[in-house]
This record gives structure tokens, sequence and C-alpha cells, in this order.
């Protein structure tokens, strides 16, 4: 089975088998000339798609990393934006507001008296 998978069974100019008093026609050393370089563009052709290939996946695995580090970030910043949240609700509450008034020593407002107008004011 190697034997079939050698490269002079695919491109008969490599062949090694050649009559040593037989002279090859010019036609035939173009052909040979053209597959050689054929397959060496191929082969890098295949090279140059191994790269592509190799680095989009990098990209690829670089841009899910860096997804996955702007999640955890969110995540930071969606807790700390819900307890900012808690303590302005806490702050703007009436309790808390006639605590800090109270705490600065402010007088609670009783019921206002008005005064009377009376017959002097009058003359």
């Amino acid at each position: 089975m190697l034997k079939a998978l050698v490269l002079d069974n695919f491109w008969q100019s490599f062949s090694a088998r050649k009559a040593p008093g037989i002279r090859v026609i010019k036609k035939v050393e173009t052909q040979s000339n053209l597959k050689f370089w054929f397959s060496i563009s191929l082969i890098a052709v295949n090279a140059v798609l191994l790269m592509s290939y190799i680095y989009g996946v990098n990209q690829f695995a670089d841009t899910g990393y860096q997804i996955a580090i702007m999640q955890k970030q969110l995540n930071v910043l969606n807790s700390s934006n819900k307890s900012i949240n808690l303590q302005v609700s806490e702050a703007s509450s009436m309790v808390q507001i006639q605590n800090d008034f109270t705490a600065a020593n402010f007088v609670p407002a009783g019921t206002p008296k008005f005064l009377q107008a009376t017959r002097v004011a009058e003359r």
C-alpha cells in the first residue's frame, strides 16, 4: 500500500526508474516543471490557509476572554449601582431627613400661633 502512495505514482517526472539512455522530450520537461511549481504553489497556499485559520481561531478565543472579563466587570458595576441606589433611597427618606435635622440641633416646629388683628391696629 505504501508503494502506491509514493510521489512517483502521482508525478512521473520525479521517478527514479527512468531508462539511462533515453532522452526526455522537451514537452515532458516543461510539463514536469509546471507540475513542480504547481505543487509548490499548492503547498504555499495550504500554509497560508493554515496560518489564517490559526490566527482566526486565536482572535475568536481572545474575544471570548475579553467578553468574559467585561461580563465580570458588568456584574461588579451592577452590584455597586444597587448599593448606591439603596444608599440614595435611605438618605432621601423622610425619617433620615428628620434624624439629620435632630442631629444638627434643629428644633421641631410646633403648631403656629397667629396674631389677631385688634382695633388698635386700625387706628
